[in-house]
């Protein structure tokens, strides 16, 4: 489930299923494109922060979720990908807390955020090919576009994990604070935005993203396409079997 609370301008979003390492369901997804969606179109929300319950900000993708997606034809489209463009439209400004695990989309998505605070100790690991996909929420453009594409290659192709500290060489995130306080300064970060003119803070928002706007559009809908496809292939069954049995 995704909690939420409000103060200050501030809207906190909480990604709350512990018992599964915060592993994000459909219907996760929704509540977090819905209340995304919702925030934007609120003149009380001036800053959102996300964050995971019990020091865990994702363990990505539920498992179940994506056997199902695996075996179903018709399945609906990705309620992933509607956050992420949620995500991409939003004027305000988003700022997350990293603790604990950031897998496969659990990283993906942080390139679409403003700011973003990790634990020294938080890891970071997308194992898309492992698994016989691609890149997905547009990751094969914002990537390269934040870490440069050999460091790009490394995380998305050969799935290297990697810490806060090297996440913040590279560009992933903002900054890195003691493990166990990096929604604090997240939320003191989002009190600060909040109080900044509101009209001004998404001027510059939308002006600082126009460049690479179309580009990432564009790159959302190339992976969905393959990555649709790669997810009924045999190399994927094969590795959400494995999975499954371990």
């Amino acid at each position: 489930m995704i909690d939420g609370q409000q103060s200050h301008g501030v809207l906190q979003l909480i990604i709350n299923r512990p018992t599964k390492k915060n592993a994000l369901t459909r219907d996760m997804y929704q509540q977090l494109n819905d209340a995304v969606t919702r925030a934007n179109q609120d003149v009380s929300v001036n800053a959102i922060v996300i964050y995971g319950a019990d020091g865990v900000f994702t363990a990505g993708n539920d498992l179940d979720d994506f056997r199902e997606r695996a075996t179903d034809e018709n399945s609906k489209p990705s309620a992933g990908l509607m956050f992420i463009e949620a995500l991409m439209d939003c004027d305000v400004p988003v700022i997350a807390a990293v603790e604990g695990l950031a897998i496969g989309i659990g990283t993906t998505m942080l390139l679409h955020m403003d700011v973003v605070v990790s634990a020294e100790s938080a890891k970071f690991k997308t194992a898309f090919v492992d698994l016989g996909l691609v890149p997905e929420a547009a990751s094969t453009v914002t990537m390269p576009l934040h870490l440069g594409t050999r460091r790009a290659t490394d995380l998305l192709l050969l799935g290297e994990e990697i810490n806060g500290n090297e996440a913040r060489e590279c560009g992933l995130v903002s900054r890195v604070v003691a493990d166990g306080t990096a929604v604090a300064e997240a939320v003191a970060i989002a009190e600060n935005l909040a109080s900044k003119p509101r009209e001004a803070l998404r001027a510059s928002k939308r002006l600082i993203r126009a460049p690479w706007r179309d580009q990432i559009k564009q790159a959302l809908e190339r992976e969905r396409g393959v990555f649709s496809e790669r997810l009924q292939s045999e190399d994927c069954q094969a590795a959400l079997d494995k999975l499954k049995r371990r």
